[in-house]
């Protein structure tokens, strides 16, 4: 019974904002609460290209011999 008292609170206070940075801060707390991590994965690098980055960037390094 709390959550939905909760909610409630919530859901009345929200369309009463007026305020742009509270409500992109909820926007963003939204989309925090809505990853899609097997999605998110699909976007990612696979283990050779990480490899050749690192690579290329230890080289790209001004090491001292």
């Amino acid at each position: 019974m709390e959550a939905v008292t909760s909610k409630t609170e919530l859901i009345n206070w929200i369309s009463k904002l007026e305020d742009k940075e509270v409500l992109l801060e909820l926007e963003n707390i939204k989309r925090k609460a809505t990853f899609d991590f097997d999605e998110e994965f699909k976007k990612g690098i696979s283990g050779e290209e990480l490899k050749r980055r690192l690579s290329e960037r230890l080289k790209s390094l001004p090491w001292k011999k």
